[in-house]
Order: structure tokens, then sequence, then C-alpha cells
């Protein structure tokens, strides 16, 4: 009977033996030291002749071209080719040592050169929710080569940004990059934006668990376990130490700390412009990416805003790329256009037919839709869509600007079968007529543009020329007051001196920079309107009410005042109506006037018009704090009229983020109403004492919070 011991010992034998068979395959395999000399020599002289030979490659590859990012993809091609060729050099100067030779050939091997579409179209897969389910193909939407492309490695574009219409691929564009990263660059960090943190999860977390789950290979990469740790809502960890981090443009919290190479910012009209109180999220997340040289950044989105929407801003500084196509007619190229919006009138562009009317009451009924070409007017039908798309290519208006490239598109672009067709779209321009909000939902979604107000207003520009050399002590006025707008961080304050029927002098704009919810800032204020010799002050008090209440406690003179929309609210109300509110008022607490804002700027911007000084003339001096960015906060707003249903109606439309200049004007304008005073009574001449001012920091920028990143690009 054989015991444990002979048991353990025929085990250690083999184990034994096998490490022997072990040690002869690596004694075969391995050279002596002295022998490998003349062969690391052979090797080198390989390698330097093939950098001697890789310059004129790249030279003769390149010939011609004059596209910035596609010298760099047949300068990164020749490099992968020299290497491709070095392998089977470095074998056969190695053949002494084939073991060698064949490692050195391993190692020499490259990646391949891929572009975001070529990788697509290799690994990427559709399963559901589309209406071309299997194997990516860009051919279906040849508009989204160049846009993903841009995106690839050796590509030397830094910032894309794609305007577009709903529909279009942008995002599956978004998504095939992501994928890229992961799959085919790989332990590559990547940082994903969407508008909010419950957008990331609700949209942006399931569409990425999906896209992993129908590509087998990044599935491969991705651990499936829920409760992994690698797998949360806000960071995917995936290969050995790469990381997709998920953050939301409306926390400050999930833009900081990484530092990583690429970002894809998706749905960027919805994002706010300044996050947390801590400025332009844009600007946290180039600062996430400034240690790396090779940066990339893609944002995409429809527009959902006027001319302050961020993705038109954005475009306004790229190379501005339109898809042009090639007219099978005559062989003209242009780009398609929706002229009923873009060029009323015109006779190219999209154009239809309509069904005899069933009666006076019914909107038209489209018969048929096509396009005539803007060279020689050709007619364009509807089944020539697939050609167009084959033949088009993008075309800059800025071919200049080389980093940043700018792609718009519009829904007449969309691939029979994965949108609407010409006919549909059509009738949807029709539909809309009549109602404003629908007409903007029309221009944003489908023909991817802002929705350009018409409406009142002025210009900011022309209101520099007015400013004129005066000091207060050259001026006669019946009263000094105060328009203060109070914000998280930060008070701005305008002190004007007004006489007779309300010709306004500005005497100073400032800032005073500090958190509002503590005190130190209420007491630079104070200090700041005493020295000013201000006798009414309307303090806003839609933020931080309680300090501004306790701030008004002790001084008579300052009234906390609240605005309320409405053009047919009068900015004060008459007296009677206010002695009976101010009463009920008192008994139950802080007595808070309520102004009608909107009459209040409707007649700040007729009296910006006025050309000649007199009753109601606003006077500004020559002064640094009345600069083009004042003056850009004052014509921040337009008058619109829109129509819903049948009823139009009008109202204030805020043209860009900062208006804080117009708002304290407005309360300056109810302060001197509200003070009662009577403005036939001048004071005499009499220059005041100098007094100490407060130093004038601005807190940020006043201006759109995203243009200190913008000019950058």
């Amino acid at each position: 009977m054989t015991s444990l011991a002979d048991i353990q010992l025929e085990s250690a034998k083999l184990a034994a033996k096998q490490k022997q068979d072990e040690l002869t395959a690596a004694l075969a395999g391995s050279i002596a030291l002295s022998d490998l000399a003349p062969i690391t020599a052979a090797a080198r002289q390989v390698m330097l002749d093939l950098l001697d030979r890789l310059a004129d490659r790249m030279v003769e590859a390149t010939a011609g071209e004059r596209d910035e990012t596609r010298l760099h993809y047949l300068m990164s091609e020749s490099a992968r080719v020299a290497l491709m060729d070095l392998g089977p050099a470095l074998e056969r100067a190695c053949v002494a040592a084939p073991t060698v030779g064949q490692a050195m050939r391993r190692g020499a091997k490259p990646r391949d050169l891929l572009t975001v579409s070529q990788w697509a179209d290799r690994n990427r897969w559709l399963q559901s929710g589309t209406n071309a389910p299997g194997r990516w193909n860009t051919d279906l939407t040849p508009y989204l080569r160049e846009v993903m492309d841009s995106l690839s490695e050796h590509s030397a574009v830094r910032w894309v940004t794609f305007i577009k219409s709903s529909g279009v691929g942008g995002t599956e564009a978004g998504n095939n990059w992501i994928g890229y990263v992961m799959h085919h660059l790989g332990n590559q960090d990547m940082l994903v934006v969407m508008p909010t943190l419950e957008l990331r999860d609700r949209s942006f977390n399931p569409r990425l668990a999906k896209m992993i789950d129908e590509t087998p290979v990044l599935s491969a990469l991705v651990s499936r376990a829920k409760r992994d740790k690698s797998n949360r809502a806000d960071l995917l960890e995936y290969a050995a130490r790469a990381r997709i981090v998920k953050a939301g443009a409306n926390s400050p919290d999930s833009l900081r700390s990484d530092h990583l190479p690429y970002v894809l910012c998706d749905e960027v009209a919805a994002f706010p412009w300044d996050v947390g109180g801590e400025g332009d999220p844009m600007t946290l997340i180039d600062n996430r990416q400034r240690t790396y040289t090779r940066a990339k950044t893609f944002l995409v989105s429809t527009p959902t805003r006027s001319q302050h929407d961020r993705i038109y801003h954005m475009w306004l500084r790229s190379d501005q790329r339109r898809f042009h196509v090639q007219c099978p007619h005559c062989g003209e190229l242009q780009h398609l256009e929706f002229t009923a919006y873009d060029s009323p009138g015109a006779v190219h562009g999209l154009k239809w037919q309509l069904d005899p009317p069933v009666d006076d009451e019914s909107t038209p009924q489209v018969a048929r839709a096509y396009y005539i070409c803007k060279a020689n007017g050709c007619v364009l039908e509807e089944h020539a869509r697939t050609a167009l798309l084959a033949s088009g290519r993008w075309i800059a208006a800025r071919p200049h600007i080389k980093l940043h490239r700018g792609y718009h598109i519009n829904a007449l672009y969309a691939p029979i079968g994965l949108g609407l067709d010409w006919k549909t779209i059509a009738q949807k321009w029709l539909n809309a007529q009549g109602d404003t909000a629908e007409l903007k939902a029309f221009v944003n979604t489908f023909l991817g543009w802002i929705w350009e107000e018409p409406g009142d207003s002025i210009e900011g520009i022309s209101l520099i020329s007015r400013r004129e050399q005066y000091e207060r002590g050259t001026i006669r006025y019946a009263i000094v007051v105060a328009g203060v707008d109070v914000q998280k961080d930060r008070l701005e304050c305008s002190i004007v001196a007004f006489g007779t029927s309300e010709e306004a002098w500005l005497l100073d704009h400032v800032i005073l920079p500090g958190d509002t919810a503590k005190p130190e800032v209420w007491e630079q204020l104070g200090n700041l309107l005493q020295d000013e010799g201000v006798e009414f002050a309307c303090i806003d008090s839609g933020y931080n009410a309680s300090m501004v209440y306790e701030f008004c406690k002790s001084r008579a003179w300052c009234m906390p005042i609240k605005g309320v929309p409405g053009l047919h609210r009068p900015l004060v109300e008459d007296e009677r109506r206010r002695r009976q509110r101010m009463r009920t008022r008192r008994k139950r607490g802080v007595a808070v006037e309520p102004l009608g804002v909107d009459q209040g700027k409707a007649l700040l911007y007729a009296r910006l018009r006025q050309q000649e000084p007199g009753p109601g003339y606003i006077h500004f001096p020559i002064d640094s704090a009345f600069d083009e960015e004042y003056f850009a906060q004052l014509a921040a707003e337009k008058l619109v009229t829109k129509v819903r249903g049948t009823r139009p109606f009008q109202e204030w439309v805020q043209m860009r983020p900062r208006n804080e200049t117009l708002d304290c004007l407005n309360y300056a304008l109810a302060a001197v109403r509200l003070s009662g005073r009577d403005l036939t009574k001048l004071k005499e001449i009499q220059p005041l004492k100098p007094q100490p001012k407060p130093v004038k920091v601005a807190a940020k920028p006043r201006g759109i919070a995203s243009d200190d990143w913008s000019n950058r690009l």
C-alpha cells in the first residue's frame, strides 16, 4: 500500500522535472552575453537606417497636402508603416538569435492607426433604439465622418463644436469617441459633462451602459457587476487604470480635481453660465486639461436659447464649417438651406406644393417637397438625398482658424429612413405659423440654429458715445439716489443724481465683492451710500432677503424692493394703494415695495434713445466704471412680441447672461419716485468735500462668464 510519504515524494519529483524542462527551454532560447554585442549592433544599425529614411518618407507622403489634420494623419501613417517594416528587418538582423529577433519584431509592431469613424465601423454595434440595427456604418451619415475624425489621436484639432438639429447623430458621434478612447487608445481618462447631475443619471448613464453592452470590445473592458465600486453613477473604471468621469455642469464639485486629456460636453446649450458662484463651468473644465499638450474637447448641442446660447458662441469662435453637397445636375457645391426662415423670398432652398384647401380655417397641407439648387435652379427631389450626402464635404468659412473646428448641420441632411423627410419638415414649418413658441422650437430643433427674437432693443456700443465730461459739482440736481442689486458674491450699486423732470446724471457704478450673507459687505455699502450723500435707496430683496431687511431696518431712507414682471404693472404704485398696502405690511413685518420692473425697463430704453439733453435724458460720465461691459449690460434685454394661439403678447427677453447695470438703474429710477422729493427744487452747485471712495474691484468679470475661456480658442 502506497504511503502518504511516497505520494508526496512522487509529486516533488514531477514538480522538479517540470522546472528542469522550463530551464532547458529557457537556455535553448537564450544567448551568451558575449554573443549579444554584434546582434545589438546590427539591430541598432537597422533602426538608424530607418530613422534616416523616415523624414524622406514623411515628405513624400505629405507632398501637396495643406489640411493640417490630414498632414498629421499622413505623418502618423508613415511612422506606423516604418514600424511595420522595422519588425521584420530586426528579425533578419538577429538571425543568429531567433528568439531575440522574434521578441524585437513583436515589440516593434505598432498599434493600428485608426480614426474614430474607422474604429466605429470596425467595432461599434447597434442592437436597439435605431432604424438601422447592426454594425455601425458611417456611410449612412457621411457628414459625421469628419466630425468624428477631428477627434482622433493624430488630429491636430483642439476643440470641436457641433451645433446641430435634433436627430442627426451628434450624440452617437460622441459615444463613438468614448468607445474609441476606451478600446483603441486605452488607459486614457475622459471627462463627460452633462448639463445637470440629474440628466447624467437619467440619460447619459443608461445610454453609456447600452453602448457598452451592445459592443463586445467594450463589454470586455468593463465589469458588469451593478454593485462593483468601479461602476458608479459618477465614475466608470475600465481596463487597467483608466476612468470615465461623469459630471454635471451644475455641480462645481464634479468638475474639480481630476486632470484628464479628453472632455465631451453634451447638450452644451443647457449649461449654466455660473455654477455655484464659482464662475463659468467651461473654465473649470478647461483647467482640468492644462497639463496635456494634445488635449481635445468635443462640444455638441442643439440650441435652446437665442443669441446668448453657449453653443452658438462657441460656433462663432470656430472656423464655421457647413456641409456642402454637389448638385447632381450642374455639379455645383452648396449647403442646404431652409430659406423660408433664413432668407424669405429666396428662389433657392426647400420648396413645396400644397394640396387644395379644404376650408378657410384649416392649416395648409404639403403635397410635395423638393429642393431648388442655388447655383442654377435645378430641381432636386427627395430621393436624391442619399447621393447628395455621399457627395458632400465640409467647407470652412474661416479657414485661418486651425485649432477650433465648428460644424453646423440642419434636419434637411438627415438620411432617408433615419430622419424626417422634406415633406414632413415643410409641414412642421406651416403648422408652427402663428405660435412664437412653436416657431422657436422649429428653428432650434429642425434648423439647429438660434431663434432671433424680433423686438425692441438698444445697442450697448452706441451708448458709449453719450459719455460726457462732468462732475457732481458742475451739475444742478434735486436728489441723489442709489439702486442696489444683490448677488451671492457681490453688491452692485449705481449712484444717480436726478433733476427737473427726472433728468438723470450717473455719478458712479460700484461693485462691492463679498459674501452677501455676511455683514462685512453690507458695512461697506453703508459707508459708500453715506460717503456719496445718497438720500434714498432701493435695494433688491430677491436674494439674501434677511440681510436686506436688516440693513434697511435702521435706515428709513433705504427701501427693500421686489421686482414684479408684467408690462401693465406701473413701476411704482399710486400713493393711495401704496399707503393702504404699507399699513398692512407694517403690521405683518418688513415693508417690501413691489416694482413693475418691466415698465421701468421700457421707460429707461425710451429715455436712452433720446438724442438731446432735457426732461428724462440720462447722462453718463467719462469714467472707468462706465466701460463697454457696463453698457452691454444696460442693453442686455429686448422687448419682444410673441404669439400664443391667436393672441399677441409682449415680454422682456434677456439676450445675455449679465444685466446688473440695467437692474441698478431701474431701481434708482424707482428710488427717486418713491422718495417723494420735489424735483423742481434744485440744490445750489456746491462741490462736496472729497471723500475717500472704496476701491472698485469687480468680484468677477461682469460680462459673459465664458469670455476668458472662449477668447483663447
